[in-house]
């Protein structure tokens, strides 16, 4: 368990500011890139190659992980995360101007390592510096900044998808300006974070083999919403613009309901707040399995609640890992915690995008509520390890 606890100075607050500001580009890279290159790729590949583009962004993110413990001598982890936006940035523009499924997949490929140079190191940095009796609320705000771009991309897609390339070469430079406030708290970060070697990712591996499941089903449906929800909705007999639509309301729901997810688990536990994330995504997605008869207002609703309570899994993940580790162990939590979202990216897409085709989105949402009843029935075996004292 952890034996220090940092001091919330002022200091320290401008360094969470600085990071949780820089990396909200995360959110608006992926929440444009996914649902806008999902629908233009709907028409030239099946449901299933269609998942398997997607899945480029996470072996991106998986091979992120490798580099950063590779450059960790050369590289100053404080300016990891400005790098990272650079090949984002670099990678969104490659995207406006490719032509073809797989120069899609090579973007899409580079936009994954980027990504994980950026929040690796903030998410290290972000536990490192914050205090126990705090570190609930600065998880929530920073997961809800990073899905704000996952409900601002979402949403220009749904107006401005027959200019795709003009999107992309936009998200460009708003990704490019985050290097400014990533760059101001370089020296701070360099100094508080220690990239760790791979094999240092076995430990917590072992030993959080159930919060990482936790991450990993958060992580795979939220892969899932952002590449295939419009067409999930399409196969309900949506319109591909209501889809979008619903990608949106779902992180609509998990930016508002982050906040509200860092202050239970500080005031009420961390294990209540779990079983209560676990409990309402069962609900909602055994709802949304009747889309088809619900309408398009009512499982918006359903997807508000969704979005924030699954999401919620993550955001209490990276407490519990923030209460137990420190040091070079927490930096090789949080990348062991990469790990974990860049599998669960790479491999939700392109399964669900079988499951789709086989059993249809009826069977999609049953599989979803038994993964997370599962995970229900985990959590309230589990003592609360803090009470965010």
């Amino acid at each position: 368990m952890t034996t220090f606890d940092p001091a919330w100075t002022p200091s320290a607050r401008l360094v969470v500011a600085a990071l949780i500001a820089g990396v909200g580009v995360y959110g608006m890279a992926l929440g444009t890139t996914y649902p806008l290159l999902g629908l233009l790729l709907a028409d030239e590949a099946g449901d299933a190659m269609n998942g398997l583009n997607a899945s480029a962004t996470g072996l991106g993110l998986m091979t992120g992980i490798a580099l950063i413990s590779l450059l960790r001598r050369s590289v100053a982890s404080g300016w990891m995360p400005p790098l990272g936006v650079a090949v984002m940035a670099g990678s969104l523009v490659a995207l406006s101007m490719a032509d073809g499924y797989w120069s899609i997949f090579a973007a899409r490929f580079a936009l994954g390592i980027g990504a994980n140079f950026l929040f690796v190191i903030v998410e290290t940095a972000l536990t490192a510096v914050t205090p126990t009796r705090h570190r609930g609320r600065v998880m929530g705000l920073y997961t809800s900044v990073t899905a704000f771009g996952f409900v601002a991309g979402p949403a220009v897609v749904a107006g401005y998808a027959d200019i795709a390339a003009l999107v992309l070469l936009g998200c460009a430079v708003v990704v490019g300006l985050a290097i400014l406030p990533l760059a101001t708290a370089a020296g701070s970060v360099s100094a508080t974070v220690t990239p760790a070697p791979l094999r240092a990712l076995l430990a917590p591996l072992r030993g959080e083999i159930g919060v990482l499941s936790l991450v990993f089903l958060a992580s795979a449906v939220d892969a899932i919403v952002i590449a295939l929800l419009p067409v999930i909705s399409l196969r309900q007999g949506f319109s591909a613009t209501e889809g979008a639509w619903l990608v949106a309301i779902f992180h609509i729901g998990l930016v508002a309901g982050q906040p509200l997810v860092g202050l239970f688990l500080d005031r009420v536990g961390r294990r209540r707040t779990l079983v209560a994330c676990c409990a309402v995504s069962v609900a909602a997605t055994a709802a949304a399995s009747g889309a088809a008869h619900l309408g398009f207002w009512s499982l918006a609703t359903v997807m508000l609640a969704w979005g924030g309570a699954n999401y919620g899994l993550y955001t209490g993940g990276l407490t519990v890992l923030g209460d137990t580790y420190q040091g070079a162990a927490l930096a090789a939590a949080v990348s062991c915690f990469a790990a974990i979202y860049a599998v669960a990216s790479s491999l939700a897409a392109p399964l669900s995008g079988l499951l789709l085709q086989g059993i249809g989105a009826l069977g999609f949402y049953a599989v979803c509520a038994s993964a997370y009843g599962i995970a229900l029935l985990y959590v309230l075996r589990q003592p609360d390890r803090r009470k965010g004292r």
